[in-house]
């Protein structure tokens, strides 16, 4: 007998005996094997240590059956068996595994709804995703509760109606209606009406009608709209909607604007708001011949320093989506070099005309799901169960493959059209920008380890704001705040931070900001601060002691730079943050970039 039959053989009696004892297992009603039975057996020991315990309950939700998935419920739903921490990061990895693996505890999951009713805001708002990614029955009255509760914070009413949206059932849909009332605040209503395109694309399109009819400009449109973008023939029926309403254009012009920076230019719905805006429709991309007139220009007029300021601004998008100096939009090419290695005309395309020449790792991917919506963005990695995706707006989307249809190429996230909210000069001064990026001079590559990208607290405290705040209130309100507490702001190119950005009204305006650095050898760094404006600093909660210069000694890991800055009504309020390694120092860290 040869050695490949009797491998052959050695399987062959390897597979009979698992299937036999598979067969075993279900006959005495033991439970399935587990891919992660040793893990499972550590965390179940109570010998577990405190720091490894995360780690190992998002293994366990990530590889787990529904049984594994039941021991993680169990210790959520037990007061005493987990730490804040661990079972919010537990009833994340829950969530994940229902929505993306189509996997759930086994037994009765009605204690989930106990979850709902807590006090703690952050463990609520969790558990009302893991209540709709569950599709819990016992949920729908609490969940209709907090979407029609006029106290619920935003977030808590967005995630019950994506809730309600998941469980699809009549009375679900009637709850929504009711929050798309006119006597509702506009929020709830641009909330609801996004949620009705779960159950019908036609009704929702007529409320969402209704809706941006009565809104003002300041209004937040953005979710609706996402909303329509991610159905099939969504944007076409919103826009037959909106045919039949009045718009204002303030409001017009910023759906236009939302529109086109995530990556759309949707031709219907475009020319709805345009009309409306009273901007012109999407013209055809320029002949080269009108290119190569924009070409020539762009150095005579062209204004390098007020191109930085178009390409930072909110309406133009551009940092939603490319990053210069490792901060920004991770969707586009990295920017920091574009200048020094491409030629004015090959900017100016990039620009005027983005799907002339899309680079392959930035082709994107269009997955119309069995459920009606529409995904698109850039592939991330993807592997027998779902695929990871970065969309327009840089957030990572995850999709269950079982719940793919259809897959084909998608067109540039850089949508036509974004140039029709420049002048002239302020197209000209925005190519001159990007095509000096790279070069020697004030636009170069940054070598030195600045903090480029900072992230803003939304809504501080009096605690925080009124006078410098105790170091329990920064563990409380800053190293304790949710994620979605922050929004992501943008140094220039020299790492400057130009406050006045952030300034909401005249006269003194106080900010909390955080940036990032990761710390992979521990040891000495000390922070340099130029400043215009007065400020206090803390690395984490302990606080940074001197005027411009401090230095502190992380332990290997990522901290935060927390800053409290006081913006006065100076012209131009700014401040730059740059990490040095003092002589002797044994440390090795990054500056965190990103969107």
């Amino acid at each position: 007998m040869t050695l490949r039959c009797v491998r052959f053989l050695v399987m062959f009696c390897l597979c009979v005996a698992l299937i036999g004892a598979l067969h075993s297992s279900v006959a005495l009603g033991e439970d399935p094997p587990s891919a992660v039975g040793p893990l499972l057996k550590l965390y179940r020991s109570g010998k577990l240590p405190a720091d490894r315990q995360p780690a190992v309950v998002e293994m366990i939700c990530v590889r787990g059956n529904e049984h594994d998935l039941r021991v993680v419920l169990d210790k959520v739903l037990d007061p005493a068996g987990m730490t804040a921490a661990v079972r919010l990061k537990a009833i994340a990895g829950l969530t994940d595994a229902a929505m993306t693996r189509k996997v759930k505890p086994t037994g009765d999951l009605a204690g989930i709804a106990r979850l709902l009713e807590e006090k703690e805001v952050a463990l609520q708002l969790a558990a009302v995703r893991l209540a709709g990614a569950c599709r819990l029955a016992e949920a729908r009255p609490l969940l209709r509760k907090i979407a029609l509760d006029v106290d619920s914070s935003a977030d808590l009413r967005k995630a019950a109606i994506a809730g309600l949206v998941a469980e699809g059932d009549a009375e679900s849909e009637e709850t929504l209606i009711a929050l798309c009332d006119k006597g509702r605040p506009i929020s709830t209503r641009i909330q609801a009406a996004a949620g009705l395109v779960g159950f019908d694309v036609k009704l929702a399109a007529t409320q969402a009608a209704a809706v941006l009819a009565s809104a003002s400009p300041g209004d937040e449109s953005g979710p609706l709209l996402d909303a329509f973008f991610d159905r099939k023939d969504g944007s076409d029926e919103l826009a037959r909607a909106l045919e039949k309403v009045s718009l204002s254009v303030d409001v017009a012009k910023r759906a236009l604007r939302t529109m086109y920076s995530v990556g759309r230019s949707d031709g219907g719905l475009s020319n709805v708001l345009s009309k409306a805006a009273g901007i012109a429709a999407d013209l055809p991309p320029p002949t080269p011949e009108e290119v190569a007139k924009i070409v020539a220009e762009v150095p005579v007029k062209g204004d390098p320093a007020r191109g930085e300021l178009v390409f930072r601004r909110t309406d133009v998008s551009c940092m939603r989506c490319h990053s210069v100096s490792r901060a920004g939009g991770q969707v586009g090419p990295e920017l920091s070099a574009l200048g020094g290695s491409s030629p004015i005309d090959y900017v100016a395309n990039s620009i005027l005309n983005p799907n002339l020449a899309v680079k392959e790792q930035y082709v994107t991917r269009v997955f119309e799901l069995v459920s009606g919506k529409v995904l698109s963005g850039v592939v991330i990695d993807r592997d027998e169960t779902r695929v990871r995706i970065r969309d327009a707006q840089g957030k990572v989307q995850i999709i269950p493959t079982a719940d793919i249809e259809e897959e084909s190429e998608g067109a540039s996230m850089m949508p036509m059209g974004l140039t029709k909210f420049l002048t002239r000069d302020e197209l000209l001064d925005l190519i001159r920008f990007v095509s000096e990026l790279g070069k020697p001079g004030p636009y170069s590559v940054q070598t030195a380890p600045r903090i480029q990208r900072w992230q803003v607290l939304s809504n501080p405290t009096p605690e925080l704001v009124d006078e410098v705040p105790h170091l329990d209130h920064i563990r409380q309100f800053v190293l304790g705040s949710a994620p979605e507490a922050w929004s992501s702001a943008y140094g220039k190119v020299s790492g400057l931070f130009p406050l006045r950005e952030l300034r909401k009204q005249p006269g003194r305006t106080v900010v909390i900001l955080r940036g990032e650095i990761q710390v992979n050898e521990p040891g000495a760094i000390a922070f340099r601060v130029d400043a215009t404006e007065r400020f206090q600093a803390w690395v984490d909660a302990q606080p940074l002691v001197g005027e411009s210069r401090f230095e502190a000694t992380p332990e290997q890991g990522r901290h935060s730079l927390i800053m409290r800055v006081e913006i006065s009504d100076r012209e131009d309020p700014e401040f730059q943050v740059e990490l040095i390694k003092p002589e002797g120092s044994t440390a090795q860290f990054e500056v965190v970039g990103g969107a």
